[in-house]
């Protein structure tokens, strides 16, 4: 049983297999990854063996954040650096529940998994006194904690994801000691046992946007957090525990932490007895760790104090850099920034002009989000500011631009004849021919992927809890993977029943020419193989001669495989080889096609024949073809129709979060969640001024909030 074991853990082929469906996954789904300090991962170390020096790669706690669910854990799985040629195995912290099952505890087991009770605040059976919780919360500790240190003893990798769930909120909320407590056990562990220096890798996952396909991800892995550092320090101190724990925490008190610790961790400790001493040194060393852990995932993801904030942040971030990707090496740097400019202030006389700022940009979102667009496909079709053509034709050339809010029907309608003018000019330029072309380019390898689109769709809006981001994009990408391999399977019996059926006769030719080479590689393989026979059988007599032996005359080895490779069954079973091969590389080949086409179609799709854009295009030509009033709306934002449209979307709670934001307060202008039911349909036309003078007014805003902050855009 022990030699089963030992082998499943070496092998270890489910987790191999299931990093492969990861890879497919994160790839197929992000337009973009880009993998930060990965070679922190690695934790080298050096020594000296039986044979002279060594050089391995030690054990790590890999520390992530957690906003995407199953997508963190195949994300890691993916980016993990390659260590003597292969990718360093992690064994994650699973829910102990996944482990009961029969099929799933064997998925989990023989993938390295280690199980975790991931609710430690759920109530136990009304039966059980204080003495048995305790008693049974002890053992749970102590199962974990020996199953990590076996495994860290190895040297292998452990990731923990420290938040304790997968959650979507402006923010870390969260940040549980489990890991820094682990980190310590191992190295009080390590010092009696001389194995080898664990490292603790913060890591920050960042989305662009987690549930959108072709969005992009930044995986960051920061630097190694010593353990053995905070140790040393703690049990060396021979002062006072309040200068002890004074010291550790020196360099994390520019946070504030939102760990929770048991009572007896945050009391004063007594150094009284031995004991006493001992457990509350390991205490403030590992508070310390839990705190630094904490701080680096702080710098390493974007945190707002409230979703206002990270919604404002968002569209000034598409503001300045429009029509322009942030690179994802910037991203997290300028989206923290802004957020920073943006946050509420603590000064007893807030700025008026930051509020009124934000309360423009977080009304155009509302609106954004509502009608499906993004700022960049609105701005490109209906581009603001303008000089209109009474501007144009004033004596003045320094006049100011007139206000969107104050356009009159002339000067909406030549707008809408300007900006349709250049938007045909730019559908039949030279370029945009081109674009559409490779656009185009796509449809050959376009229906297995129909498959998966529609097994994506209906598997988020079957399994996925409304409104929550992290569970849609999970079963997204996990339907889309599935999907393309049903997708693959059923374009593979197609194709072979059209070729059988009449595709022999339409292109006789070239499947002759295709059996040709299937046959020439086919006979290239039997004389390798017959050639190989011959000097294995050459060897053999040789080595007999050389020890005075003579070979059995009875039995060739050249003429056995000759005869082998001759055989019916061979030229079956190569035949079939060669046919799965055949498919394989046209599998290949479809995804690969697809990947260099998708983001140039899926763009051009945005544009012009998703239901938004298209409903854009439609209200243009309609403006120009059908006469209607378009009066100054000043008060647009208080029509009736228009005040659902301009709430904040709100995320669900989550269960497995101890310490939740406040609820959050309607600003003016924003109301509160409102019922589907109430945001009902309304006119186009309507819709398209309200968006234009939000657009308007985020757009100063944005511009106010850079100038007066000095925000210089990187290059």
């Amino acid at each position: 049983m022990a030699s089963r074991a030992n082998l499943i853990m070496e092998l270890q082929l489910v987790y191999r297999i299931l990093r492969k469906i990861s890879d497919w996954a994160v790839t197929g789904y992000y337009s973009e990854i880009l993998i930060d300090g990965p070679e922190n991962v690695l934790n080298i170390q050096h020594g000296i063996n039986g044979k002279g020096a060594k050089r391995t790669n030690g054990p790590v706690i890999l520390c992530s954040s957690h906003h995407n669910e199953m997508i963190d854990i195949a994300t890691l799985a993916t980016t993990m650096p390659k260590c003597q040629g292969e990718r360093r195995h992690v064994s994650f912290w699973a829910k102990d529940s996944m482990f009961k099952r029969a099929v799933g505890g064997w998925v989990m087991r023989s993938s390295g998994a280690i199980p975790v009770k991931r609710n430690p605040n759920k109530s136990e059976p009304a039966e059980l006194n204080g003495k048995e919780k305790l008693g049974k919360e002890d053992n749970r500790s102590e199962s974990l904690f020996a199953s990590t240190t076996s495994t860290l003893a190895l040297g292998k990798v452990v990731g923990v994801f420290p938040e304790g769930t997968s959650y979507t909120q402006p923010g870390i909320v969260q940040v549980m000691p489990g890991a820094a407590r682990v980190a310590v056990e191992y190295e009080l562990w390590r010092r009696q046992n001389q194995g080898e220096d664990v490292v603790i890798i913060p890591v920050g996952i960042v989305y662009t946007d987690k549930s959108r396909y072709q969005s992009r991800l930044k995986v960051q892995y920061g630097s190694p957090i010593s353990v053995k550092e905070y140790l040393d320090e703690s049990f060396s101190s021979s002062c006072s525990s309040s200068s002890s724990s004074s010291s550790l925490s020196s360099s994390n008190a520019s946070i504030s932490s939102s760990i929770s610790y048991p009572e007896s961790s945050a009391t004063t400790y007594s150094f009284s007895h031995t004991e006493d001493t001992y457990i509350a040194r390991t205490r403030a060393a590992t508070k310390a760790v839990a705190l630094r852990i904490e701080k680096a995932l702080f710098e390493l993801t974007i945190n707002a104090p409230d979703w206002e904030t990270l919604y404002a942040a968002g569209i000034v971030r598409n503001i300045i850099f429009e029509g322009e990707e942030v690179p994802l090496n910037y991203w997290v740097s300028i989206s923290q920034l802004f957020v920073d400019y943006l946050a509420p202030s603590t000064s007893s006389n807030p700025s008026k002009a930051a509020d009124e700022n934000k309360h423009a940009l977080t009304r155009y979102f509302a609106l954004l989000h509502h009608t499906g667009l993004t700022h960049a496909v609105l701005q490109d079709l209906f581009p603001l500011p303008v000089i209109l053509e009474s501007t144009v034709s004033s004596s003045s050339s320094t006049a100011p631009l007139k206000d969107v809010r104050f356009w009159t029907d002339r000067e909406w309608k030549w707008y809408h004849t300007t900006t349709l003018s250049k938007n045909l000019r730019c559908l039949l330029s030279t370029s945009t021919a081109l674009n559409i072309a490779q656009s185009l380019a796509i449809l050959p390898v376009l229906p297995p992927y129909l498959c998966a689109f529609l097994v994506s769709s209906l598997t988020a809006r079957i399994l996925a809890t409304p409104g929550e981001e992290e569970g849609e994009a999970q079963f997204r990408s996990v339907g889309g993977g599935i999907g393309l391999g049903v997708g693959l399977a059923f374009s593979k019996v197609l194709v072979s029943q059209i070729w059988r059926r009449g595709g022999a006769r339409i292109s006789e030719n070239l499947l002759r020419k295709i059996w040709l080479v299937g046959k020439g590689f086919q006979v290239l393989l039997v004389q390798c193989v017959e050639s190989l026979g011959t000097r294995i059988n050459t060897k053999t007599t040789t080595g007999l001669h050389i020890f005075g032996l003579s070979q059995n005359s009875g039995f060739d080895i050249s003429e056995f495989v000759s005869n082998l490779m001759q055989s019916q069954i061979v030229k079956k079973l190569m035949g079939k080889l060669l046919k799965g091969a055949g498919w394989l590389i046209a599998a290949w080949c479809v995804i690969k096609w697809y990947n260099m086409c998708i983001k140039r179609a899926y763009t051009t799709y945005t544009y012009t024949l998703a239901p938004p854009a298209r409903k854009l295009w439609i209200h243009h030509i309609s403006v120009l073809i059908v006469p209607r009033r378009t009066s100054p709306y000043t008060h647009i934002f208080e029509d009736p129709d228009i005040v659902p449209y301009l709430t904040l979307p709100s995320p669900p709670t989550n269960a497995f979060i101890r310490r939740r934001e406040p609820a959050r307060t309607a600003s003016e202008g924003v109301s509160q969640s409102t019922p589907k039911s109430e945001r009902r349909p309304i006119a186009t036309s309507k819709l398209f001024i309200a968006l234009m003078y939000a657009k308007e007014e985020a757009r100063r805003a944005a511009l106010s909030v850079v100038t007066s902050n000095k925000i210089a855009k990187p290059l």
